[in-house]
């Protein structure tokens, strides 16, 4: 289960010119919800949920905050395998 959920965190990084993250900051609410099994192909789909803006602590500081995405991990028959929110 925490192998799926990394590769689905790594997926999510991948389009890193579209959603720039510059760090994981926690996991919350993990469920798995069917097992994965060698050879599967999985799928995810991010939902923003919330989003804190954070202070620049220097004039110069680039625009930072939290976002929590609600994470749906499906498998190639388009089974729900996993969801979590997590933090970047």
């Amino acid at each position: 289960g925490y192998l799926i959920m990394s590769i689905a965190a790594g997926l999510f990084v991948d389009s890193y010119r579209k959603n720039p993250v510059l760090l994981n900051y926690g996991i919350d609410e993990l469920r798995f919800t069917k097992p994965v099994y060698p050879g599967a192909e999985i799928y995810v789909r991010f939902t923003c949920k919330e989003k804190t803006v954070q202070e620049k602590k220097t004039e110069e500081d680039i625009p930072k905050g939290i976002v929590k995405w609600y994470v749906e991990i499906f498998d190639e028959t388009d089974e729900p395998v996993g969801v979590a929110t997590i933090l970047t």
